[in-house]
């Protein structure tokens, strides 16, 4: 990726003048095309990866990396058993390069003119399987009426990894359940989602009522998206000095409905998922017998994309359909 041509955006010029202060550079001397590199391996901590995710042979790259520690004059990163160990210098560089690169990079890719009824842009999307099953369905509908060219894609992973997609300019927007606010990532209210027990509707030892004693009894399916045998209700017990007994512990939602509905499982799901396997499977819903707080989805994005034409449509979009489901 050549960058020379990317000097007149501010926040790049910033970045600029801020590295050639501190360590003394010769603007005239500096190839921009060195920063894309150290982007690549601040992002991959390998040569090998960085060299294919920039299209670059494995010798290229290892030049330029010698080339930046001689501009730096810092080791930069650290060869280690695992890979490349960035240095400090190379944390403070990042912290201030990969904004900068970001924002350039969504300039150079949005429509000014941007017309949502004819344009075939493809946007990025990442998401947990959960908000792909409430959101998707209501957001694909409206698309194909009323911009039946525009494509999306979905990336999927927890909450640091949609962040990390986020500042790499490979996502255009996260939704999910973020809890700490950051610098770089603005976000906005999506829905509250509250729990409901699921089990199936002949369960031998579930009535219509669930106590707390029968809860404990029996045997749960729990769906964790970090892939372990704890969730939100094991910890909450936990405070009380219960423990129920999970018996199966799967990371999606897919396979969920047609296991309660074929064993004596149970669940404690989302509500609007649970309706929606209910509807379709015989299944049915009963109120959690422990006070479980529910919990809020957000919409986050790179703040470099704030004003970008193109990324406010779809925030607005995603947000309007937010309220139907």
């Amino acid at each position: 990726m050549i960058i020379s041509s990317w000097i007149g955006h501010d926040i790049f010029v910033q970045w600029i003048i801020y590295i050639s202060d501190i360590h003394h550079i010769n603007l005239a001397g500096l190839d921009l095309n060195l920063l894309v590199v150290f982007d690549a391996l601040m992002t991959e901590q390998n040569v090998t990866r960085a060299a294919g995710r920039l299209g670059l042979s494995q010798p290229a790259t290892s030049n330029a990396l010698a080339r930046l520690r001689n501009l730096m004059e810092d080791e930069l990163f650290i060869r280690t058993a695992t890979g490349l160990r960035p240095t400090p210098k190379a944390n403070a560089l990042a912290t201030q390069l990969r904004p900068a690169l970001q924002q350039i990079q969504s300039a150079l890719l949005d429509e000014p003119n941007f017309e949502p009824a004819t344009s075939d842009r493809v946007f990025a999307i990442g998401m947990s399987d959960y908000v792909e099953f409430i959101l998707l369905p209501k957001l694909i509908q409206t698309l194909q009426s009323t911009a039946p060219k525009i494509s999306i894609q979905i990336r999927t992973g927890e909450r640091q990894k949609l962040l990390s997609l986020l500042d790499k300019g490979e996502i255009d927007l996260a939704c999910g359940l973020f809890q700490e606010k950051s610098q770089w990532h603005p976000q906005q209210f999506l829905f509250h989602e509250i729990y409901s027990c699921v089990c199936r509707s002949n369960h031998p030892d579930i009535g219509n009522d669930l106590s707390l004693e029968d809860y404990l009894q029996q045997s749960h399916l729990l769906v964790s998206i970090q892939e372990d045998r704890i969730g939100r209700v094991d910890t909450l017990l936990a405070q009380k000095n219960l423990q129920r007994h999970v018996a199966l512990s799967i990371p999606h939602f897919l396979s969920a409905p047609f296991i309660l509905a074929q064993s004596n499982l149970i669940a404690t799901l989302p509500q609007r998922v649970a309706k929606t396997f209910s509807h379709s499977q015989s299944l049915k819903l009963l109120p959690v017998p422990v006070l479980l707080k529910g919990f809020s989805v957000f919409m986050r994005w790179h703040q470099s994309t704030e004003n970008l034409p193109a990324c406010q449509w779809l925030r607005t979009l995603v947000s309007e359909v937010s309220t139907t489901v």
